[in-house]
This record gives C-alpha cells, structure tokens and sequence, in this order.
C-alpha cells in the first residue's frame, strides 16, 4: 500500500469580501514529489499558497498535514510542523550576514533565538554550535560559503532567492511552498534554482511551486495543477495539461 499524502488540500474555499479567491479546491501531495500551480493572472493560485501556509484564512474545507489538521492553525505552528513558505517579494535580511540568515532560522527551529543564544550558558553555547554546524553544512550544499559574510543587501536577486529557499530548509521542512521563485533571476541562476528544486525534492521534501515561466514548470514538475477563476481546471503531467482544450482555454481564452 503506498503512503498518503504529506499534504492533503480538501475542498479549500478563500474568500476575500464577497469574492471567492479559491473555489473547492482540492489536491494532495506526496513525499519526494514537485507540483506546479500554474494558471493565468487572477486565477487563485497565491490565494491558495496563502491558505496552505496559514497567511490566509480559510473560508470552508481542510488542509492535512501528514493527516493533521491544520486548517485553523497560524503560520508559525505550520512552519514547526513543517510548511516552509517563500513569497513573490524575497525577505531576506538586508542587515544580516548570509550565514547569520541561515543561523537565525537554524535558532528558531530550535526554539531560540540569536540574541538570547549569545547570552551564555551551557545548553544556549551547545544550542549555537549545533544551529553554526548545521548553517555552514547548507552553505556548503548550496556552494555559498564563499559568500558568507556577504550582507543581504549586496546580493543579487537571484542570490536573494536562493538564501530565502536555503533558510526555509533550516527548518528541515516537509512542504516548501515556492511562491514565484525565478521573478528577478538571472538565467544562470534560473537553471541554478531549477537544479536546486530537483535536489531538495530528492531529500525527501515535497515541493510545490507557482511559477509563470512555463518552461521551468516543465523542467522541474512531477505534475501539474492548473487553476482558473479560482477553481482547478486539470491536474495532469505537463504534457497532458498542455493539450487539455480546458488548459488552453484557461490561458488564452
């Protein structure tokens, strides 16, 4: 019998107002698997991402986590749960260090913080020894230790985008919610994120990602989840929802 799904989205309706956002959207998601939400403008797809990673609420349905429900729960407790989320706007901290915004995040996951790690203690120093390690381990993973000491604000947007995806994973997530990754990247560093995307999926996490560019979608993607109007319109392999009548329509309609 196969495992089920990591994340498991049922019948999820986002309304803003009187608008309806989502529409009874459901999909699931499996370990080691990457999904593309894609669709035209307006058609939902950052609502969802909102609802999945708690930053919006959801009107009716569910969303399971590993068969937990997580539906009312705020984003803080799904991030330690495990959905890890990056947004179209890169957050990372202009005023850090790359690696002390890799630390920050390994100290949250464990329940502390830079600051109070620093004060002293035996437990806090052996705290911060671990969080270092595991900092300069995911650096490594990612060929960015030459650029540790290198300030947020000094990176380029591609590199900007791949601090933000490597702090998620300090917090060894299950999902990683990728809200339109390649939006101010460099080619070079496009088939970088891309290479990127198929090695964190091969770790273990299941990924999805809203992306227009459709030829990264294609690269990267198990499968597909196509949505328009708020409500999902295929859910296929690339190939197959490229030659839906209803996809086609959905796009250029």
């Amino acid at each position: 019998m196969s495992p089920g799904p990591v994340l498991d989205v049922r019948n999820v309706s986002v309304r803003f107002g009187g608008v309806a956002a989502v529409r009874d959207v459901s999909l699931q998601l499996r370990d080691r698997e990457v999904v593309g939400l894609i669709g035209p403008n307006g058609a939902g797809k950052s609502s969802l991402l909102g609802a999945l990673g708690g930053q919006i609420a959801v009107a009716s349905g569910q969303v399971l986590l590993g068969g937990q429900d997580i539906t009312a729960a705020p984003p803080y407790r799904r991030a330690r749960l495990g959905v890890a989320r990056t947004f179209q706007h890169t957050s990372t901290f202009d005023g850090l260090t790359v690696y002390e915004n890799l630390l920050v995040s390994a100290l949250g996951a464990q329940g502390s913080g830079l600051r109070g790690s620093l004060a002293g203690g035996r437990a806090r120093r052996q705290r911060l020894a671990v969080a270092a390690e595991a900092t300069w381990s995911r650096l490594r993973e990612f060929e960015l230790a030459d650029m540790a000491d290198r300030y947020g604000a000094e990176l380029s947007g591609g590199q900007r985008r791949l601090v933000e995806i490597m702090r998620c994973l300090m917090r060894s997530p299950r999902v990683l919610l990728l809200d339109e990754p390649m939006v101010g990247v460099a080619p070079h560093l496009v088939q970088r994120i891309q290479a990127d995307c198929a090695r964190i999926r091969d770790s273990g996490v299941a990924v999805i990602i809203v992306e227009h560019a459709l030829e990264v979608v294609e690269a990267v993607c198990d499968r597909v989840v196509v949505m328009a109007s708020g409500q999902v319109v295929a859910q296929a392999s690339y190939a197959e929802a490229m030659s839906s009548g209803a996809v086609r329509e959905a796009y250029f309609a």
